[in-house]
C-alpha cells in the first residue's frame, strides 16, 4: 500500500499528489475532472469520467409468479425504473399471461427511454436507453412545472364558455406530466445511490435531493388536481345554462389567484428568495378564507333556489339545482384551494432550502 503526504494549498484547501503509474493506466491528463464517491466508513473512491461511463449495467429480475395482479406488476416496474436501474428482466416459471404482457407494454410506453429488447413466452427484458445525467435537474423541474401550470391555466380558460376541447387538452397533458415526474424521480434516486452521479449533476448538498423530490411530488399533485378539475368542467357542460355569470367568474378568480401564488412559490424556490416564499404562503391563507366563504355562498344559494326564492347571481332558472352540479362546482372551488395549498408547501420547502445555508438573516454559530 503506497502512502502520500497531505499538503495545504492556500488558506482552506488540502491536496495530495496522485500516483504516476495509476494516472498513466487510466489515461489521466492535466485539466481532466476526477470524481469522488464516498462509501461506508468515510472511504473515498476516486474515478475518472471514463471509469464512471464503463460501470456495469444494473439488472433487476422480477418474478412475475408473485405478481399475478397486473397492476402490482406495473407498479413494481415503475418503482424499479425510478430507482435508476438500467435493465429489468421479467420471468415466469410457466408463461406470462396476456394481461401481464399488456401491462409491461403499457408501462414501457409511459416511461421515458424504456423499451422491450428481448421476449420469450416466459420472459421479457426491458432496457432503459437514456442517460438521465444528461438532463439538468432544474431544467426537468421547470419543465414539469410548465406542464402542470399549463394544465391549470387551460382548465381556467375553459371555464367561462365551458370549452370542453380545451379542458380535454389539459387532461391529455397529464401523461406528459406523469412521464416527466418519473424521469425526475429516477434521476434523484440515482444520485442517492451513487454519489458520483450527484457530483456530475452538481448536487453537492445531499439535502437538495430531498428538496427536489418534494418539489417534483408537489408539481405532480398540481397536475392531478388540474386533471380532475378539467373533468368537472366537462361534466358541468350539461348544466351550464343553470349557472350564473357571477358564480363562474368567482371560480375563475380564485383559480387565477391560486395559479399566481404557485408561480411565486416556484420562483422563490429557484431564486432562493425567502421573502417571496413568505408572500406566497400569506397569499394561500387569503385563498383559504375565500374558498370557505365561496363554498358557503354556493350552498346557501342552492338551498334558497330550491325553496323558490329569487336568487339569480349564482344559479338561473326556477327548478332546484341538481345536487350533482353543486358537488362539481364545490370541487372546482376546493381544487383551487388545494392547488394553492400545494403552492404554499412549495414555498415552505423553498424556505427550508434557504435555511440550509448561512445567510445574513440566519447563520449557524460554531
Amino acid at each position: 500500500m503506497e502512502s502520500r503526504k497531505v499538503q495545504r494549498v492556500g488558506s482552506s484547501s488540502l491536496s495530495v499528489s496522485l500516483p504516476n503509474q495509476w494516472a498513466k493506466e487510466v489515461g489521466l491528463k492535466k485539466g481532466q475532472l476526477i470524481f469522488f464517491d464516498e462509501g461506508e466508513g468515510n472511504i473515498l473512491k476516486m474515478m475518472t469520467a471514463e471509469q464512471i461511463e464503463k460501470r456495469p449495467e444494473s439488472i433487476v429480475e422480477v418474478n412475475a409468479d408473485f405478481c399475478k395482479d397486473p397492476k402490482l406488476l406495473g407498479r413494481s416496474l415503475m418503482g424499479i425504473y425510478s430507482l435508476g436501474h438500467d435493465s429489468i428482466k421479467i420471468v415466469s416459471s410457466t408463461r406470462l399471461t396476456s394481461e401481464q404482457v399488456n401491462t409491461i407494454r403499457t408501462v414501457t410506453r409511459e416511461l421515458m427511454g424504456m423499451g422491450i429488447m428481448e421476449e420469450t413466452p416466459n420472459s421479457l427484458l426491458i432496457q432503459c436507453s437514456i442517460d438521465t445525467t444528461k438532463f439538468p435537474i432544474n431544467t426537468l423541474l421547470r419543465r414539469l412545472y410548465i406542464i402542470s401550470s399549463t394544465m391549470h391555466k387551460e382548465m381556467m380558460d375553459s371555464l367561462p364558455s365551458f370549452n370542453t376541447e380545451l379542458a380535454s387538452e389539459a387532461i391529455r397533458r397529464d401523461k406528459e406530466a406523469f412521464t416527466m415526474f418519473w424521469v425526475i424521480v429516477r434521476l434523484l434516486n440515482s444520485c442517492q445511490r451513487d454519489r458520483s452521479i450527484a457530483t456530475q449533476m452538481e448536487i453537492v448538498n445531499p439535502s437538495l435531493i430531498t428538496w427536489y423530490r418534494l418539489i417534483a411530488q408537489y408539481l405532480r399533485l398540481i397536475a392531478d388536481w388540474a386533471h380532475q378539475s378539467s373533468e368537472k368542467v366537462i361534466a358541468l357542460n350539461q348544466s351550464k345554462e343553470r349557472l350564473g355569470t357571477e358564480l363562474i367568474q368567482k371560480i375563475v378568480d380564485i383559480n387565477e389567484r391560486s395559479y399566481g401564488m404557485c408561480h411565486e412559490a416556484m420562483n422563490s424556490f429557484f431564486s432562493m428568495d425567502i421573502q417571496l416564499a413568505n408572500k406566497a404562503i400569506d397569499a394561500y391563507h387569503e385563498i383559504q378564507r375565500t374558498e370557505e366563504m365561496l363554498q358557503e355562498r354556493v350552498c346557501s344559494s342552492a338551498y334558497l333556489h330550491g325553496k323558490n326564492f329569487s336568487v339569480s347571481k349564482y344559479f338561473k332558472g326556477k327548478k332546484p339545482i341538481e345536487a350533482c352540479a353543486v358537488a362539481q362546482i364545490s370541487f372546482l372551488i376546493w381544487g383551487a384551494r388545494r392547488i394553492a395549498e400545494i403552492g404554499s408547501e412549495i414555498a415552505e420547502t423553498a424556505i427550508h432550502r434557504v435555511l440550509c445555508k448561512d445567510t445574513k438573516m440566519c447563520r449557524t454559530l460554531k
